[in-house]
């Protein structure tokens, strides 16, 4: 049996996850395998200008301290060549254009032939491009999700051949996978909602039950009383009690839910589209309890598979208690 690593009583699988597992902690590892690995700089230049520049005299800085008081998460710079400022955001939270703006003039002061605004966050680049200008006082706005990121380092991984970079890319690729993914894995909540045995189109058979059970899947609006971001794990509860619980295998932006599907419903808004993993059942029945008919809760997922509570209204009352004493 091997030794292990905990960090404040989190498992360390490599060395970036001793800086945590916040936004500092991504672009530190990022910021250092850029400067570790010529291989991997080049490819993420490339990314970031679309074209081949020369790396050899790039510049990485991390948390880069501005007049106005604040911090940029990395800067990438060369000379008069190129100079790039990237904002991370550990979620599928976006820069606003404001945040953005207090960049420009540290970019045009810079006085580079080639200049990029670069966010980097959980969203997809298809939901980035929805919500980001293109450009901003002249300089384009490029965003890459963490899943891109980790792609780049295990293309970087296979193409060099220095055995240094190899070891500083595979730390990277680990440590980026809870980013690439929608949530923190280590997020144990269960978002609980309700669904309807009516059908999906009118005049149609398929249920929004069989969208679950048949199609593997779920679809709901981004925020307006829905999640901002994918929860981890998602529970369905119908006539009137708890059928699963599944992780959530992967998701994505969709503005019209009915070009994933034809039995779906037509949509003008974004809505994430959820790929579901298998179905895990309460070891015993779990009733509604006292719920609004379409109330969504969240429940800490043992709360609501040991068997150890008879409703979920009181597998969500021990989950809230249980943060209100972390507080």
């Amino acid at each position: 049996m091997g030794m292990t690593l905990f960090l404040h009583g989190q498992e360390v699988s490599n060395f970036f996850g001793l800086f945590g597992n916040n936004e500092n902690s991504a672009s530190y590892a990022l910021g250092w395998n850029l400067e570790q690995s010529a291989t991997y700089c080049g490819l993420l230049t490339k990314e970031i200008f679309g074209e081949d520049l020369e790396v050899s005299a790039v510049e990485i800085a991390l948390q880069g301290h501005d007049g106005d008081g604040g911090y940029t998460d990395i800067e990438m710079k060369s000379g008069r060549e190129f100079h790039a400022i990237v904002e991370a955001k550990r979620s599928w939270g976006l820069p606003g254009t404001a945040q953005f703006e207090r960049y420009l003039p540290r970019l045009v002061s810079g006085g580079a032939k080639r200049q990029r605004l670069v966010s980097v966050g959980a969203a997809s680049q298809d939901y980035a491009q929805k919500l980001l200008p293109s450009r901003l006082g002249g300089v384009a706005i490029r965003h890459f999700s963490w899943g891109d990121l980790q792609n780049l380092a295990r293309k970087a991984e296979t193409v060099t051949t220095r055995r240094d970079e190899k070891l500083w890319l595979r730390a990277l690729i680990e440590h980026l996978k809870e980013y690439a993914s929608m949530t923190r894995q280590n997020d144990n909540k269960v978002f609980v909602v309700a669904l309807s045995s009516a059908p999906v189109l009118k005049g149609q058979e398929h249920t929004f039950i069989d969208v679950v059970e048949k199609d593997q899947t779920y679809f709901h609006p981004v925020g307006d009383h829905w999640p901002k971001e994918p929860p981890n794990y998602i529970g369905f509860r119908y006539r009137g009690r708890l059928q699963s619980v599944h992780h959530i295998d992967s998701a994505r932006v969709v503005r019209d839910v009915s070009t994933c599907n034809a039995s779906w419903c037509k949509t003008d808004k974004d809505h994430f589209v959820y790929r579901l993993g298998p179905a895990m059942r309460p070891a015993r029945e779990i009733r509604t309890g006292n719920l609004f008919r379409a109330q969504q809760v969240e429940c800490a997922i043992d709360t609501l598979l040991s068997g150890a509570f008879d409703t979920i209204k009181a597998a969500r009352d021990e989950t809230k208690r249980r943060l209100s004493d972390l507080d």
